[in-house]
């Protein structure tokens, strides 16, 4: 456990001195890495927690809801491109998931599910905007742009794909949070003996067994 204990400060260490000494551009790729592990991690919990609700509620069927309206990836995409596409489209499945667990719940789901919701959505918004804005003044001021503001534009981006990682992680929490709200409650274990003492008592031959009486 030493040699663990470690290699994962070691790796802790390394990782701070990159993002202290790297600049901005080892901060990006950092950032883009964790999203897109995060990205992973949230559709492997969504698939997880749909399967669940298929085998606990077989008996009831939740209209399914579609958004024609998710992005297509542009042409020449880089992986920022990919990670919003991928995030759109996941964001919006979430979003049909806990509208089917509402459903299933018969009540609304708590506010604070819905705000980390809100907010994964508002971090893709952001980063999709830090896109456009940098792939624009790449274009505007290819030759002309002093290399601050180059560096300026990846700082920006850095901190918006810093953002889009922590939400996503949160929305990953909520969605799992959402599915022990709406699973059936397990029996008290008080009451389960009772009634299972019922049932024994129903069962236990009587000694009248084999007579048959008129009233």
């Amino acid at each position: 456990s030493g040699d663990n204990t470690y290699h994962g400060m070691a790796s802790a260490m390394t990782t701070s001195v990159l993002m202290n000494h790297g600049g901005p551009v080892i901060q990006l790729y950092f950032y883009l890495d964790e999203c897109y592990e995060q990205w992973k991690c949230l559709e492997k919990e969504r698939k997880r927690t749909e399967v669940i609700l298929t085998k606990t509620f077989l008996e009831k069927r939740t209209p399914a809801v579609t958004n024609s309206n998710l992005p297509k990836t542009p042409p020449n995409p880089t992986r920022v491109d990919h990670l919003i596409v991928n995030q759109i489209k996941q964001q919006a499945k979430v979003a049909s998931l806990l509208e089917k667990m509402e459903c299933l719940c018969g009540v609304p789901l708590p506010a604070n599910i819905h705000t980390a919701l809100n907010k994964n959505h508002m971090a893709i918004c952001v980063t999709q905007a830090r896109c456009k804005e940098e792939a624009a003044n790449m274009t505007k001021h290819q030759w002309q742009r002093p290399n601050f503001t180059k560096d300026t534009d990846t700082l920006l981006m850095v901190m918006a794909l810093k953002d889009l990682a922590a939400t996503t992680r949160k929305l990953c929490t909520a969605l799992w949070c959402a599915l022990q709200i709406t699973l059936p409650k397990p029996i008290n274990i008080q009451d389960h003996h009772i009634i299972k003492e019922d049932a024994n008592k129903e069962k236990c031959p009587s000694s009248f067994e084999g007579y048959s009486f008129r009233l």
